[in-house]
């Protein structure tokens, strides 16, 4: 008779710590490639300017050689705490330099941040995988998305009106305090599970070598990776030049802060119902849905660049397109954490989203240069076509996790 009581707390301090950890994982990234974006697009910088934005993905794409740190040194909890922290005082130092109007200083400052933000998206990703059991990772994956894109919130919407509104240095600084109040509130929140420990001490080279080959000897392997890079390439083109679509058809900065907070609820959304049907029905059944509900949103843009609406179409076709990528986001955070094994989930989670990252800088960052070349409708029309590959291979990867589901209890 006690076990509902004692699940029920366990449940809520779970979905309290989920929330907080992931909502510190995306504000950076809102920080680094949301709001940057804006400011670079507010003050007229060229669209090769903002679409370099997408070069600070390297971090994330390297981020695997020295990932097995975090599984072989210290505590994953003690790692995502400092990098949080550090984030925090990164961002309020980025607010004093765009108070200077020093560009070259302004891309030191998120180049560094970009490092660190990697860091912080390992240890946060092995944490998550370290404190719970296969199931509960499923049950949480959409308040985990949600929580995430929640961030993108504060950042794209919320900040961005309030720079809109104000100057971009307060919103940059504002930022900065909210990064630092999530490392508070998590040093409170966040349990110290057993299993966040260090592996067993062996040698060094040893240690990253046994991490990779471990990844690679899960099945179907070659398909694994391919889906990995190429599934959200057209999807992140797209996103690279929405924000010089809407300006160059009228929509003001603040617009654009209010249209980005209407698409990021609807993303969570799309996260939460994403994750709830796949808890529901399995990865198997869901995979291939999602990744074509992802990849035909797209030409939701093309019709933007054509018939370049007025604002209620503008913010019912991102609202569409949005809702579509919470639900792609969903399948593909699962279908990623059924990738890795427990003796090294920060390292494997790492890989493979470095993995993810490969494409995504790529795409993103000849994304301006075409555009510039095409013009907007044609490059849409591209970026749904580099989606297509995506769709092939979803029928074709495995969708059984590399370890199984965990014994009932």
């Amino acid at each position: 008779m006690t076990e509902p009581s004692t699940a029920a707390p366990r449940s809520r301090r779970t979905l309290l710590w989920a929330s907080t950890s992931y909502f510190g994982e995306g504000l950076p990234w809102s920080f680094l490639h949301q709001m940057a974006t804006e400011y670079l697009t507010a003050i007229g910088a060229s669209k090769t300017q903002i679409s370099s934005t997408s070069l600070f993905h390297f971090a994330v794409t390297l981020k695997f050689l020295w990932s097995p740190l975090v599984d072989l040194w210290g505590r994953k909890r003690r790692w995502l705490l400092v990098t949080q922290l550090v984030l925090g005082l990164g961002m309020l130092l980025t607010a004093l330099v765009v108070a200077t109007g020093d560009l070259r200083a302004f891309w030191l400052v998120l180049a560094l941040l970009s490092v660190v933000h990697a860091t912080h998206d390992i240890a946060c990703d092995g944490f998550y995988l370290s404190a719970l059991d296969e199931r509960d990772r499923a049950l949480f994956s959409g308040v985990r998305s949600a929580a995430y894109r929640a961030a993108m919130i504060m950042g794209s919407a919320v900040l961005v009106y309030l720079a809109g509104k104000t100057s971009w240095p307060l919103a940059f600084g504002c930022a900065g305090a909210l990064m630092l109040l999530v490392a508070l509130t998590n040093a409170s929140v966040l349990p110290q599970p057993a299993a966040d420990r260090a592996a067993a001490p062996v040698a060094p080279g040893a240690s990253f070598a046994a991490a990779y080959r471990s990844f690679f000897r899960q099945p179907q392997a070659a398909l694994v990776l391919a889906f990995m890079l190429l599934y959200r390439l057209g999807d992140i083109m797209m996103f690279a030049m929405s924000k010089p679509l809407l300006a160059d058809i009228g929509i003001g900065t603040a617009q654009r802060g209010v249209l980005n907070g209407l698409g990021i609820v609807a993303s969570v959304l799309g996260s939460l119902a994403g994750g709830g049907l796949i808890a529901r029905h399995g990865l198997s059944r869901c995979l291939v849905p999602m990744t074509y509900v992802q990849s035909l949103a797209i030409p939701l843009y093309i019709v933007l660049a054509v018939a370049r609406p007025g604002l209620p179409l503008v913010a019912t076709l991102v609202v569409l397109e949005q809702l579509a990528a919470g639900i792609g986001a969903a399948g593909s955070a699962v279908f990623l954490m059924q990738r890795t094994s427990s003796s090294f989930s920060a390292s494997h989670f790492a890989f493979a989203t470095a993995v993810v990252s490969i494409g995504s800088t790529l795409s993103g960052y000849v994304s301006g240069p075409l555009d510039q070349a095409l013009g907007h409708p044609l490059f849409f029309t591209l970026a749904f076509v580099a989606s297509w590959p995506s769709l092939v291979l979803a029928h074709r990867v495995p969708k059984v996790a590399v370890e199984g589901p965990p014994p009932r209890q």
